[in-house]
């Protein structure tokens, strides 16, 4: 029964977490909304006090983020990559992609929400709200090996879009030894520094001129 209530819990604060999204946030068309990014690029969601203290109570404040994105005009895809790195090269593991088309329909911009949060299993949920919801999600890792280290650095700071580049918003890194360096989202870009770690996956965000 313990472990039934475990695992219901757990359902339960991801579908929280998820149904918290609509509250927070809607896209272009919603100009009632007061936190729609106001400069084209991508911040970390302001929450408020009281949104904070939820994703606290709940212990998921250090496994999930919301990021705020206001694509320049020319945008009309956005994509998603999960990768997991392997013999020192990014592997992708899963995503997905949202567009509005060159018709720009629903929506002329892209514009909107995306929270991201990392299960126990290392799988990750993405959930996009953009004039309606999207998901993606990558499958559990099986592992073998304990972790006794880790470190999760998410996106802290507003970043600015450039088409067709990839942005890592989100690095996590696990190892089964008993230290562990300090990393920053650019170290996505040089795979080389993970050299030694038994885990490693990262988020990527990229917005593009073209129908994906």
């Amino acid at each position: 029964m313990k472990k039934y209530f475990l695992i219901m819990k757990k359902s339960f604060l991801i579908i929280l977490f998820v149904a918290m999204v609509p509250a927070l946030t809607a896209c272009s068309g919603d100009q009632d909304t007061p936190k729609l990014l106001q400069k084209e690029g991508l911040a970390p969601y302001e929450l408020t006090a009281r949104e904070s203290y939820l994703l606290q109570s709940f212990g998921i404040d250090n496994n999930a983020q919301i990021i705020a994105f206001n694509a320049p005009k020319e945008a009309i895809s956005m994509e998603f990559n999960v990768y997991r790195l392997k013999d020192g090269a990014w592997e992708s593991i899963g995503g997905g992609a949202v567009s509005i088309g060159k018709e720009r329909v629903p929506s002329e911009k892209l514009t909107g929400n995306i929270t991201m949060l990392l299960k126990d299993n290392y799988a990750l949920d993405l959930h996009v709200n953009c004039d309606g919801r999207s998901s993606f999600k990558t499958n559990p890792i099986d592992l073998n090996s304990e972790f006794m280290a880790s470190a999760k650095v998410f996106l802290t700071e507003f970043q600015k879009i450039e088409i067709n580049k990839e942005i890592p918003v989100a690095l996590m890194v696990y190892d089964s030894g008993s230290t562990m360096r300090s990393y920053s989202l650019q170290d996505y870009f040089e795979p080389s520094k993970f050299q030694g770690m038994d885990l490693v996956q990262a988020v990527t965000i990229s917005f593009s001129d073209e129908e994906l």
